[in-house]
């Protein structure tokens, strides 16, 4: 089975909001931890908000954490 980049991104991202659900998670911070690029973790990551799998709180202090 091959998975696509967007895939492969969104599973990575999706399990470490697991990992660690007590905080929120920067775009910038995870496309550091991973290596990958950050405008495509963009792309990813606000997929799975409109999907309603993760949220995403904007301004200083934001970040992604896994919807519950």
């Amino acid at each position: 089975m091959r998975l696509t980049l967007h895939t492969d991104f969104a599973l990575r991202l999706l399990m470490l909001l697991a990992l660690e659900p007590d905080r929120l998670h920067t775009i910038e911070e995870v496309a550091r931890r991973y290596r990958i690029s950050r405008n495509h973790l963009t792309k990813v990551a606000q997929t799975l908000a409109q999907q309603g799998f993760v949220e995403s709180l904007r301004g200083r202090g934001g970040g992604l954490k896994l919807a519950k």
